[in-house]
């Protein structure tokens, strides 16, 4: 079973940048997504999975940083890329520190730096996928545990020796009430 191609939406109110910016990614097998407004680009990112966002600084509708912060409310896990031909500290800083994006890009661009950033974001956006997805795995798993532990209470604590070994007879029972103590001390549970 093979998977989908990843989704990049590019975001720019010049047509012809726009055309270059998806004719070089499309060499890099993404499935892209071109919309030439903001308002176009949040309908997008509310309509379906997108891993990289790449959009201008400078749009009529609103300017990069605030479409970068409103794209992570809709879509958090989306990586965001900006390019811009402003080439101030103030623009690179806005876009970093508020909007949160992953790389911030000058204009005009080498056709190999742009596809080599897009490639970064969508490894960074994998990465970010796979430490998301553990964590609702462990949290799902410790939910299933407590569940478990309320309606049997007792069945996910296990009494060892101190080698180590499970205690299975009557000296597990006496050394049950030191075996909790020492659990309880390294792991005193939910709070």
């Amino acid at each position: 079973m093979t998977t989908p191609p990843l989704t990049v939406l590019c975001v720019d109110d010049d047509p012809d940048l726009l055309a270059v910016l998806t004719r070089v990614l499309r060499k890099d097998g993404y499935d892209l997504v071109a919309v030439g407004t903001p308002h176009e680009a949040l309908a997008v990112l509310a309509s379906r999975p997108v891993a990289v966002m790449v959009s201008d600084y400078e749009m009529p509708e609103m300017d990069g940083v605030e479409l970068s912060v409103r794209a992570r409310a809709l879509s958090p896990e989306t990586t965001r890329v900006m390019v811009t031909g402003r080439r101030t500290v103030d623009t690179a800083l806005a876009g970093i520190n508020i909007g949160e994006v992953f790389r911030f890009l000058h204009k005009p661009f080498e056709p190999d730096a742009i596809r080599h950033e897009v490639a970064a974001a969508v490894a960074h956006h994998l990465e970010t996928a796979e430490v998301v997805a553990q964590r609702s795995t462990a949290l799902r798993r410790q939910r299933m545990l407590e569940a478990l532990e309320a309606d049997h209470p007792g069945i996910g604590f296990v009494v060892r020796d101190d080698d180590g070994a499970y205690l299975l007879d009557g000296d597990a029972c006496r050394a049950a009430p030191a075996s909790l103590a020492a659990l309880t001390a390294l792991w005193p549970g939910p709070r």
